[in-house]
């Protein structure tokens, strides 16, 4: 598909990146010269410097016969102008990057006006994010399909844990919760794992189930942590406001640490339920004074990657149980896991995430699109889709179906109930199917099954 992405600040470079893994044709403008050379001689892709109100430069950049424009420059106005402007001279979808807070509350009422396909905010899904993690805090990563039906989370695997050194199968008869294994980290190797592999210290491990299950299953292995009553916020950035926002209306104790005054003033009006303090995030004394250590989680959002690694190694030797470390630089991010940090987290690799879902969906010509999908790393994938009228297996148990190699069934979800895919489950209309897979650019539920196993009606 060919795709224009106006703005090739962090979200734009990171959209850039995935779209050339995905193999898509893709042109960038930016007014920036630096940003658009930076791109084109680290991707593959073509570049143009401009605006991307102007009609001229749109045309240069080929939007005529472009599928996608996805707009992120850091002006919501300008990027609301672009996709209208776009759609006018005839791009087929548009997508726009929309931050203010009041704005995008208004935006889904405007959408179709606009002429806009998609509006994303990149800051209120990782808020989400973080607010979903906190509310399991004992996994490092917690991702939910089916409106939280299932979720998908995230073990590290210490010396002490009593499953080390046992087979999946073995943990699977010992314990007997409908736990599904999906994926192994272990090192630089990644893994879709079999019933006879054995779990090892250091391992990543990523299990499918309901929130309940793993509850239960974290308790027996003495690694449960109960959700965050009180949270300390170090940054009153909009992550903290909207992620502020989400844990004060779960009745969650909220203090916010943010070193502008005239900021700390804006969240002291938006957020009268949480507690504003004005300080440096970096200064051990305030943290100290404030009670960093009495909070169930911390969480470090200012601007500064280095600070939030810095104050988050300080909130671990305060014991806090639960730790969120907001990251924007990839490379920063890979040293920071060496440290033993629990949770981190990238705005970029969050909105990624979502944006690659809609355009693959929209790729797709069988009814089974894509609802969710998760990124876990650049060899393994999770998605979730609908089934359809046009899926001819119904009511054929999982072990009869002719599945590719690298793909696992992580669960269906029917009526709101997970049941556990073994052998004698069925898939019906209207079930939510999870899929785990190696496989690149899966794009429909058609899509993990043998050629000839699978045949869509005309």
């Amino acid at each position: 598909m060919k795709i224009i992405v106006v703005g090739v600040g962090k979200v734009g470079a990171t959209l850039v990146e995935n779209f050339v893994k995905e193999r898509h044709d893709v042109v960038v403008v930016d007014s920036e010269e630096k940003q658009v050379d930076f791109v084109v001689n680290h991707y593959d892709a073509n570049g143009i410097v401009g605006s991307g109100l102007e009609r001229a430069v749109l045309h240069e950049a080929g939007v005529e016969t472009a599928d996608f424009l996805i707009a992120c420059t850091s002006h919501d106005e300008l990027n609301i102008l672009c996709c209208v402007l776009a759609k006018k001279l005839g791009v087929k979808k548009t997508i726009a990057r929309v931050r203010d807070p009041q704005l995008f509350a208004e935006i889904d009422s405007m959408r179709e006006y606009l002429g806009l396909d998609l509006a994303f905010n990149p800051e209120l899904q990782t808020a989400r994010e973080i607010a979903q993690v906190l509310k399991f805090p004992s996994a490092k990563s917690v991702d939910s399909f089916a409106d939280g039906t299932a979720l998908m989370v995230e073990f590290g695997i210490g010396e002490n844990n009593p499953i080390v050194g046992k087979s999946l199968m073995q943990i699977s008869v010992e314990y007997g919760y409908k736990l599904l294994f999906c994926m192994i980290r272990r090192g630089d190797k990644v893994i879709i794992p079999r019933g006879d592999f054995t779990i090892e210290v250091n391992d990543e491990v990523y299990t499918i189930a309901t929130e309940s299950e793993l509850a239960a299953f974290c308790k027996k292995l003495k690694i449960f942590k109960p959700r965050a009553k009180s949270v300390f916020i170090v940054g009153g950035g909009k992550i903290a406001y909207y992620l502020a926002k989400e844990l004060l209306s779960d009745g969650v104790s909220v203090k916010i640490l943010e070193a502008d005054k005239a900021r700390c003033e804006e969240l002291s009006e938006e957020l009268p339920g949480a507690t504003v303090l004005f300080g440096d995030g970096t200064d051990q004394t305030i943290l100290d004074e404030e009670g960093l250590k009495n909070n169930d989680g911390c969480v470090t959002l200012t601007g500064m990657d280095e600070e939030n690694v810095i104050i988050s190694l300080y909130a671990q030797q305060k014991s806090v149980d639960k730790i969120v470390t907001k990251v924007d630089r990839s490379s920063v991010g890979e040293m920071v896991k060496k440290l033993g940090l629990d949770t981190i987290l990238s705005p970029r690799t969050v909105i990624a995430n979502r944006i690659i879902m809609f355009i693959r969906a929209a790729q797709t010509e069988f009814s089974e699109k894509i609802d969710s999908l998760y990124i876990l790393n650049d060899k393994v994938e999770a998605l979730e889709f609908t089934v359809g009228n046009e899926f001819e297996r119904q009511n054929e148990p999982l072990s009869k179906l002719k599945i590719k190699k690298d793909v696992l069934v992580g669960g269906i979800v029917r009526d709101g109930e997970y049941i556990f895919p073994s052998g004698d489950a069925c898939i019906h209309k209207g079930d939510k199917v999870i899929v785990v897979t190696t496989l690149k650019r899966i794009g429909g539920l058609s899509d993990i099954f043998k050629a000839g196993a699978y045949k869509s009606k005309q």
